[in-house]
């Protein structure tokens, strides 16, 4: 079987189709994996930038840390042998205040650094009562239901929405995080001193645009760490071990589906010097039985024949006097009848 990954920005889900396909492959039969990058590097928002050209003084562009709840990324680094570090700084600082949230007008709450560990407990507690304790428990709860689906007798599922309910997540995503800690009486001042600050530095969302699991999951920060040198060397790894074809530089204008043969025709280039040293495209064409697009369809600019069945489609709303714009696909109906004719959750 011959296998695409289309992935205009390289990132965490082409890699890790490319890797987990290849992991899980029949004995007989290892899929023959290419994959088109449009950069020339991989690993997608987590890459790094050396300051003043200096290898040894990186940052991080973006997915700086993961936690220890993350098996996959703590897996794979283990079994990539690379190097792990905790969270630290060599920063010299002139305040034992470690972290504080401003909410744009004041502090309304500043944290010590590690080895005053039980007055900063004491703080959370003299502040918000029982309510940290109350997140930390619903944190392991949920976030717990929600690693059950990569276990047996969970996983494999064919059913997102069924598994989610047989672990009952579906009371943390139907609600959004602000509804789900009043649920679960989690004070509104600890959800928005606290719980929303994480909730906007992870995903630029408030409590009430967010569900209640994302909430839980910005909460689970136990043993977060990063890899030396980036983190994109996770990604990195798991492209070489599937053993697939790396094309770097090579955008993805055109895909085709043959009716007869199920196949797909793709189009792609590749930018190059000609020998006057100017700028121009090599083009190439090849043919695969299976593509994944492992990016935004609507920043991807292929072009698909036949066009897609939910083809992607732009909203504009003006929101408390701002223009929010929404790309999105648009759903097909494929002979269901949606609009005025909803059967209730689980009939």
């Amino acid at each position: 079987m011959s296998l695409l990954l289309v992935r205009p920005r390289a990132g965490s889900a082409g890699a890790s189709a490319s890797y987990y396909l290849d992991r899980f492959q029949s004995p007989c039969h290892r899929p023959n994996i290419t994959i088109f990058e449009r950069n020339d590097f991989v690993g997608g928002r987590s890459t790094t930038v050396n300051v003043h050209n200096n290898p040894k003084e990186f940052v991080e562009l973006g997915a700086s840390i993961f936690v220890k709840v993350n098996h996959n990324l703590v897996n794979a680094a283990r079994e990539f042998r690379l190097p792990v570090q905790g969270m630290r700084t060599t920063r010299k600082i002139d305040t034992t205040e470690v972290l504080g949230v401003w909410d744009g007008q004041s502090f309304v709450f500043t944290q010590s650094d590690a080895t005053n560990n039980y007055w900063n407990i004491a703080k959370l507690f003299w502040k918000y009562g029982m309510s940290p304790l109350t997140t930390q428990n619903l944190m392991k709860k949920t976030v717990g239901s929600f690693l059950k689906m990569y276990d047996t007798p969970h996983f494999p599922f064919s059913s997102l929405t069924e598994v989610a309910s047989d672990l009952d997540l579906l009371s943390a995503t139907a609600a959004t995080g602000k509804q789900f800690l009043e649920a679960n009486s989690v004070s509104e001042k600890f959800g928005h001193d606290i719980i929303q600050a994480s909730t906007r530095v992870n995903y630029a969302q408030n409590l009430e645009q967010i569900h209640g699991l994302d909430a839980m999951v910005c909460m689970a920060t136990d043993g977060a760490m990063s890899i030396e040198g980036g983190n994109w060397q996770i990604f990195d790894g798991m492209i070489q071990t599937s053993g697939a074809m790396l094309l770097l530089n090579t955008s993805v204008t055109a895909i085709t589906k043959d009716p007869e043969t199920k196949q797909y025709s793709l189009k792609a280039s590749t930018p190059i010097l000609d020998p006057t040293q100017d700028l121009a495209t090599a083009e190439m064409e090849d043919t695969y039985d299976t593509i994944i697009l492992a990016s935004p369809l609507q920043f991807s600019s292929i072009t698909f024949t036949p066009p897609l069945a939910s083809p992607p489609a732009d909203a504009e709303v003006m929101l408390n006097d701002k223009a929010v714009h929404i790309h999105y696909n648009a759903p097909s109906m494929r002979c269901r009848t949606v609009m005025g004719d909803l059967v209730p959750y689980g009939q």
